[in-house]
């Protein structure tokens, strides 16, 4: 094997690797909630918010990762269409990577709004009444999900990969096999048709052509590829 291709190949695996680890100790390594919540239910309220300083340094790394595909372009070489397995665990992977990130660095902002309050830091914190600075909370909600939907909307934009499809070495190609880089209407398109994939998982296996693409492939014109 090739100095650069073993190169990428342990590269990979020591992200992959990283995710893998990050959701082991966020449900096994440490007894504290990751992120802000927020419930009322039968008149009761409660509150919380946490984060920790391995939670954000892993979050930080995550995002420079990010950032690097991003701005790493997929070179055109062959490809063939990915089989559904590929697909099904890179979106996984993207999925936790991107909820973990997001919620270690928005969890630091509640906390940061508490101590602020309070004039008391703590890494987590519990209360069962709302304050004037939970609005700011609930608009960080929004802002979350707008950068859960950006976090894979940007690598259709700039003809990059997210975390997830770059560890299982996938891509998204048009109808002449090439990678490109796709207006924001276009991209929203095609993000949409994913997600319709992931709502209908049973429609996505079943309605595949010869080929392997799914319906939401053929009605987009890209397609996720493997190379």
């Amino acid at each position: 094997m090739p100095r650069m291709q073993l190169a990428s190949l342990i590269a990979r695996l020591v992200v992959l690797a990283g995710v893998v680890s990050s959701f082991v100790w966020a449900f096994w390594g440490q007894h504290e909630n990751i992120g802000g919540f927020t419930e009322i239910k039968d008149g009761a309220t409660h509150v919380s918010a946490g984060t920790s300083p391995a939670a954000i340094l892993m979050s930080l790394l995550g995002l420079v990762v990010y950032c690097i595909l991003l701005n790493t372009r997929v070179k055109e070489q062959e490809f063939r269409v990915a089989s559904m397995w590929k697909r099904a665990v890179a979106f996984v992977v993207d999925f936790w990577f991107a909820v973990f990130t997001l919620g270690a660095l928005f969890g630091c902002v509640d906390i940061l709004l508490e101590a602020n309050r309070t004039g008391i830091f703590r890494w987590h914190f519990q209360r069962d009444y709302l304050v004037a600075s939970d609005g700011a909370s609930l608009v960080l909600v929004f802002v979350g999900l707008a950068a859960f939907v950006a976090y894979f909307l940007l690598p259709l934009m700039r003809r990059g990969q997210t975390v997830g499809c770059w560890i299982f070495r996938l891509a998204t190609v048009n109808s002449d096999g090439y990678v490109i880089y796709l207006p924001f209407s276009i991209a929203v398109r095609r993000l949409f048709a994913e997600f319709r994939g992931v709502c209908s998982p049973l429609k996505t296996f079943r309605k595949r052509d010869q080929q392997g693409r799914t319906f939401y492939d053929l009605e987009s014109g890209f397609t996720v590829v493997s190379y």
